[in-house]
């Protein structure tokens, strides 16, 4: 299974880009505390983009659960837990636990993805943040 794949469906999720420029200066990596990320992402729904293209979304659920939609339509539930400063998410896909570490890079909000594999360091930026839930075709979630 690809990249987009299994870390799409980690959602975020993502959620964020690598080392960005804020107003000319570099900015430093800020990490979010699992508490700030609840409060930001819970009853929300978080757009995620790769080097500038759409790659998913993802709503955030009470009782820490969320719903990921890739960037292609197809929709898979989710669970999501929080293991010292990391959040980690497991999706009904029945695939790995992927963690994520959140960053305040100046204004922009950005998701590393953790861990040794050669996925590791994989980023998805934040890009919108709305009420509305993510849009799902056929049942299931």
């Amino acid at each position: 299974m690809g990249l987009k794949t299994r870390v799409g469906a980690a959602g975020i999720l993502g959620l964020f880009v690598g080392l960005g420029l804020a107003e000319g200066q570099a900015s430093e990596a800020v990490p979010l505390s699992p508490q700030a990320f609840r409060d930001y992402a819970e009853g929300h729904t978080l757009f995620f983009e790769n080097g500038g293209e759409a790659f998913g979304a993802e709503t955030f659920l009470p009782g820490d659960r969320s719903v990921w939609r890739y960037e292609g339509g197809r929709c898979v539930a989710g669970t999501w837990r929080v293991r010292g400063a990391q959040i980690c998410f497991l999706y009904s896909e029945g695939e790995d636990e992927l963690c994520w570490r959140f960053l305040r890079l100046g204004e922009r909000l950005v998701a590393r993805l953790l861990g040794n594999g050669p996925d590791a360091g994989f980023e998805l930026e934040v890009t919108g943040r709305d009420r509305a839930p993510v849009l799902c075709p056929g049942p299931g979630v």
